[in-house]
C-alpha cells in the first residue's frame, strides 16, 4: 500500500479573504467551490503539486462551538487500496469516526483520529472520476 498526504484543510473565519491571501502569497488556483448545507462552504485550491482545503462552516466572524476551532481541521492522507488499508488500520485499533462511505462514485473516504486527536481523512479517489466530477460541479460532501 502506497500513500502521500493529499490535502490539508483549515478551517476559516473568512473564506473570500483566505481564498485570496493563499492566491496572493502562493499563486493558488481554485479548482472547486461547493456551498453545502447549513451555510457550509468549501474551496479546494492546488497549491504546485498539492491540495489545500479551505472550510468555513458558517458566517465570517460568527463564533466558534466551544467543540471547534480555526485552523487545521483534518490532514487528508490518500491510499492507493482503500479497502485494504481500511481493513489493515482497523486491525490495528485505529479509532474510526464513522464507517466508510463513497459520497461521490468513485471517491471512497473515511475519518479517523490519531493517537493525540488529530482527524485524518483516509481517501481514495479515481482521478478521472474526480476530475470530472469537478468539471460537472456534481463533488458533494
Amino acid at each position: 500500500m502506497a500513500f502521500s498526504i493529499e490535502h490539508v484543510t483549515v478551517r476559516v473565519r473568512d473564506l473570500e479573504a483566505s481564498v485570496d491571501y493563499y492566491q496572493r502569497m502562493f499563486g493558488a488556483q481554485v479548482i472547486l467551490r461547493r456551498n453545502l448545507a447549513g451555510g457550509k462552504k468549501i474551496v479546494f485550491l492546488r497549491i504546485g503539486e498539492s491540495m489545500l482545503e479551505l472550510i468555513a462552516f458558517g458566517p465570517a466572524n460568527e463564533p466558534v462551538d466551544s467543540r471547534e476551532h480555526y485552523g487545521v481541521h483534518h490532514i487528508g492522507i490518500k491510499t492507493d487500496n482503500f479497502d485494504a488499508t481500511y481493513k489493515d488500520l482497523k486491525a490495528k485499533g485505529a479509532e474510526f469516526l464513522g464507517e466508510p462511505f463513497e459520497p461521490t462514485p468513485g471517491i471512497h473516504l473515511v475519518f479517523l483520529r490519531d493517537l493525540n486527536g488529530a482527524v485524518i481523512e483516509l481517501a481514495q479517489r479515481d482521478p478521472k472520476v474526480f476530475q470530472e466530477a469537478i468539471n460537472k460541479g456534481e463533488v458533494s460532501w
